[in-house]
Order: C-alpha cells, then sequence, then structure tokens
C-alpha cells in the first residue's frame, strides 16, 4: 500500500515508526565489537536494540541450541545483589526458548549487559521521532496551505460552464469569447464572478523555518551522542569555545555506555578465554580524538597564560624592589637617585 493512500492516523504512527528507526541507525552505528565474539553481527545488533529499547540484555549459553545466544533477561529469585537488583535471571530468545541461571552476577553461563549504569532504556529515541513526527505533520499542512487553489464561485450554471470551459483552454494562450448577458456591470469592470482563496500562497516562506527546525532537532538529537555538528543554529551570544566545549560535553553519554558494555564483555573474556570487547566505530572515535585534541590544546594555552601571569608577576615584584631601594638611598644620603646598574656604567 502507498502512504499516501493511508489515513491520517496510520500516517502519523507509520511516520513515527520510520523515524525511530531511522534514529536508532545512528544510535546502532556508536559501537563496533571484537571479531573473535562468538555471536554473529546480527545477534550482536539485536544485542544494541535490546539495550536502547529495554536498558538490558543477556549473553547466555543457551542448551537448546548449544551455543552462546543474545536474548533478553528478567530478574527473579528471593535475594537481592548489591544493585539491587533480583539474584536469579530468566533469559529467553526470539524463538520463546527460556533459561533460567542462579546468581546471575556471578553466572559461567550468564552474563547480563545493561545500557547504561542507571540501567535504563534511552527513551530519546522516541522522544525525538514524535517530535520530527509532529513536526512533519507541520510541514505537510504547510505545504498544502500554500498551493494556489482558487475556487470561482458563480450565480448560475451558464457562467459556470464558460468558466470550465475557459480554464481548460488556456494553456493554448488564445483569447477566449464567452456570451453572457449585457449589463451596466460588464462595462464598469465588475467581474461577473468571484473568487475564493482557502490558501495562501504568501506563507510559502515559512517552510523554511519548519525545514530549518527539523535540522535543529537533528543536531540536538545526535549531540546526545557525541557528533556535534556545526551549523547555521549558532546563536549571536556563543563564542567558539563554547560550541567546542559542547563537544567534549556530548561524549558524557557514548563513553558511559561504551563502559558499561565492556564491564559485562570483560567479565566474559575472564570466565570464557575468549578476547571480547566493544570500541567506538570510526566516525565517533574521530570524534574522541577530536575532542581530546581540544582539551590538550586548551591545557597548553592554560600553561602559557600561567606563565605569562608568573613572568609578569616576577617583572612587577622586581620593580617594586628596584623603587624601594632607591627611597631607602635617597633617605640615607641625599643627592640624585640613580638606578641600581648606574653605577656599574660609569666604572665601565
Amino acid at each position: 500500500m502507498f502512504f499516501s493512500q493511508l489515513k491520517a492516523k496510520e500516517k502519523s504512527v507509520l511516520t513515527e515508526i520510520s523515524y525511530k528507526d531511522y534514529l536508532g541507525e545512528y544510535v546502532l552505528g556508536i559501537f563496533k565489537h571484537s571479531p573473535d565474539i562468538p555471536i554473529s553481527k546480527f545477534g550482536l545488533r539485536l544485542l544494541e536494540m535490546r539495550l536502547l529499547h529495554d536498558g538490558k540484555a543477556a549473553v547466555y549459553w543457551n542448551s537448546f541450541f548449544n551455543r552462546w545466544t543474545v536474548g533478553g533477561v528478567t530478574f527473579t529469585g528471593p535475594d537481592l545483589n548489591e544493585y539491587g537488583l533480583l539474584s536469579d535471571a530468566e533469559c529467553f530468545d526470539e524463538a520463546g526458548h527460556e533459561e533460567h541461571f542462579d546468581d546471575w552476577e556471578h553466572s559461567e553461563k550468564c552474563f547480563v549487559f545493561f545500557n547504561n549504569r542507571s540501567h535504563t532504556p534511552d527513551i530519546n529515541l522516541e522522544r525525538y521521532a514524535d517530535l520530527m513526527s509532529k513536526l512533519d505533520m507541520s510541514l505537510n499542512a504547510n505545504i498544502v496551505n500554500t498551493r494556489m487553489f482558487p475556487i470561482v464561485l458563480t450565480r448560475d450554471s451558464v457562467t459556470k460552464n464558460q468558466i470550465i470551459e475557459a480554464l481548460n483552454s488556456c494553456d493554448d494562450g488564445n483569447t477566449k469569447v464567452v456570451t453572457t448577458q449585457s449589463s451596466i456591470a460588464d462595462y464598469t469592470g465588475v467581474s461577473p464572478c468571484e473568487v475564493l482563496n482557502v490558501t495562501d500562497v504568501t506563507q510559502s516562506d515559512k517552510i523554511q523555518y519548519l525545514n530549518h527546525a527539523h535540522d535543529d532537532l537533528m543536531r540536538r538529537f545526535l549531540g546526545i551522542y557525541g557528533i556535534n555538528i556545526n551549523g547555521t543554529g549558532k546563536m549571536a551570544q556563543q563564542s567558539i569555545d563554547e560550541i567546542n566545549g559542547s563537544s567534549n560535553a556530548a561524549l558524557v553519554i557514548p563513553l558511559e555506555m561504551l563502559k558499561s558494555r565492556n564491564d559485562t564483555w570483560k567479565r566474559f573474556s575472564e570466565v570464557t578465554g575468549i578476547p571480547a570487547y566493544v570500541e567506538f566505530s570510526e566516525i565517533w572515535e574521530m570524534e574522541k580524538r577530536s575532542a581530546e585534541s581540544e582539551v590538550l590544546t586548551d591545557e597548553a594555552e592554560a600553561e602559557k597564560a600561567e606563565a605569562e601571569a608568573n613572568t609578569a608577576e616576577a617583572e612587577a615584584d622586581k620593580a617594586e624592589l628596584e623603587v624601594e631601594r632607591m627611597e631607602e638611598a635617597s633617605e640615607g644620603g641625599g643627592g640624585e637617585i640613580q638606578p641600581a646598574n648606574m653605577g656599574e656604567q660609569e666604572g665601565e
């Protein structure tokens, strides 16, 4: 079924789902996993999707398939661990098979991953998908509202048919002659029909503002995950240092997500002997190096400024001592006050 044939409510739901998948592709591209992990690329993608949408996921030994499997997890059991979670885990795969593991925190066959230290899913995908889908609704309404769509009002069917005929043949560029009842109104320039405009073509310039708002939303979303996009959204009050500083702040969440994943992969490696880890993909690694270079540059500039300040302070102290010496010499022997190095110059 074509999108244009859907009802308004169906379009709204499908647009939001589409934006959620679209934004999710950016977040799924943050990390890449080590090649030795005994799970397929699809399985690792499923792991990331579960972490984003559920906040937790498990890699466990599936006795039904006799292999390591990515699945969902719920916590059960009578005891609480140090995280405040129930001590046992119920893991389930996409086929519906369930496995129970006691004391999942120390289990050698069940490894629970969390999206972050708060153990929460990522609601930004749904939040920004909702905002962008609503923005699309406004954009679509504005496009429809700015169409040239005059409605001609007539008083009788004869005039109506003549206008329709004239409109249908207007493309040939020839003058159209129609018959009508003569009246004084015809000779005074009064139109025999009225035109109703239900749209406003002068509002078409507002479309660019909606497009700009869409870009701003996208910039805000990517900024959450470490991609600081420079665009026309810079405010007059912002300095370049403030913009560069936002690059460092934008990496806080990706670094937190990276650490949470590697904490579990580290335990997996210790238990299985299989080297397993996750790292930033190429784009995010470039952003990380860029932010680190900015920090080093700032530190070097700070050290230079501190050295210049120390030099200036030393010069000021030296000048103050010279003034004190000259005052003491004036009080003791009188006469003309000479700088400390004047005697040396005369001896030469």
